[in-house]
């Protein structure tokens, strides 16, 4: 495991102000790294300010310090630094980093393997479980004291990003930085109950429907479900109570890959990967100009749920063949 790269907590210490840009459609790892970079800022003095350019889902807001992202579409005043978290693009914060103030230098803070590397500092590490786990090691390195509020961000983070510790990403560090914030504090019953144990009656009547149309290639090896925009109105739920269900087919044994194709709009379907073993899915994602990690990566690509999915399908099928991948196509990256 790298070493923290050594200008940023220089850089975080010399700040007077700092803007925390967490990305869009969050989840844990960014908002709980978000939020504990927040917190002990916030106790060193500093001007700091959390934005995210999407609503906080509410599952989310037990996380310590929720209530203080501000949702926004543009940076309001200048700041001495701009931090990004869990982001492997500018894109994917939503155009927050568009039309900056003038000054202030932008950090990037991350541990996707398709990082571009945006910043004026970049600090990327794809063999880090999470970003979570990148800011426990920088607030070590920074020799501040890490509370139970902290803590229980962090622990989330990196229990999310790594499946609950049932991810191939789940590394001895990771287990030692989850290990020690749990001495600090952290809260791990309430991290569980608030993510995983939130679920609606309807999004798991909605769940078992999903189940039932599962669909699986002939060898097993691929699993995947499709998510209309009209069946979710249906159904009465958000599409992002609907962000576990991938899990699903994932475990199913003898699956390789498993895939979900949700429909955001008409003509726009996010695509999300996940593999076991050796199957690079951010290869994959990466043909239709998505991203992420070796097992867990995305895109978003433009056109209908049913050509949407057989493109991509033709793609993975490719991949499990150990065919050289497609030059990549029009698509935006999303995780």
């Amino acid at each position: 495991m790298s070493e923290v790269a050594p200008t940023i907590p220089e850089a975080l210490k010399a700040a007077n102000s700092v803007a925390i840009l967490s990305h869009i459609s969050p989840e844990a790892d960014t908002l709980g790294s978000a939020l504990a970079l927040y917190l002990v800022l916030k106790d060193l003095g500093k001007d700091v300010a959390l934005y995210n350019a999407d609503p906080i889902p509410p599952r989310y807001l037990f996380l310590p310090g929720a209530e203080k992202i501000v949702r926004a579409s543009c940076i309001p005043h200048p700041f001495d630094l701009y931090l990004v978290l869990d982001s492997g693009d500018r894109r994917r914060v939503g155009g927050l980093l568009d039309d900056l103030p003038s000054g202030g230098a932008v950090i990037n803070i991350d541990h996707h393997q398709s990082n571009e590397r945006f910043g004026d500092l970049n600090w990327v590490e794809p063999a880090a479980s999470s970003t979570g786990e990148m800011i426990y090691r920088l607030l070590q390195a920074m020799a501040v004291p890490i509370s139970p509020e902290v803590a229980t961000n962090l622990y989330a983070a990196i229990h999310a990003d790594t499946g609950s510790f049932r991810f191939s990403n789940t590394t001895p560090s990771a287990l030692r930085a989850a290990a020690d914030l749990l001495e600090r504090g952290a809260k791990a019953g309430e991290v569980v109950e608030g993510l995983y144990e939130q679920q609606s009656v309807k999004a798991l009547r909605f769940l078992g429907k999903i189940l039932l149309e599962l669909e699986r290639s002939e060898d097993g090896a691929i699993a995947s479900f499709t998510i209309g925009s009209s069946e979710l109105k249906a159904a009465g739920i958000e599409m992002e109570e609907t962000d576990g269900f991938i899990n699903y087919p994932r475990s199913l044994k003898g699956v390789k890959v498993a895939l979900a194709f949700k429909e955001l709009s008409p003509g726009l379907v996010k695509v999300s990967l996940r593999s076991k073993g050796q199957v690079d899915v951010a290869k994959i994602a990466s043909v239709f100009r998505g991203g992420g990690h070796q097992n867990a990566a995305g895109c978003i690509l433009s056109g209908g749920l049913g050509e949407v999915k057989e493109r991509v399908l033709a793609e993975v099928r490719r991949a499990l063949n150990g065919l050289r991948p497609e030059r990549p196509r029009t698509a935006s990256f999303h995780g």
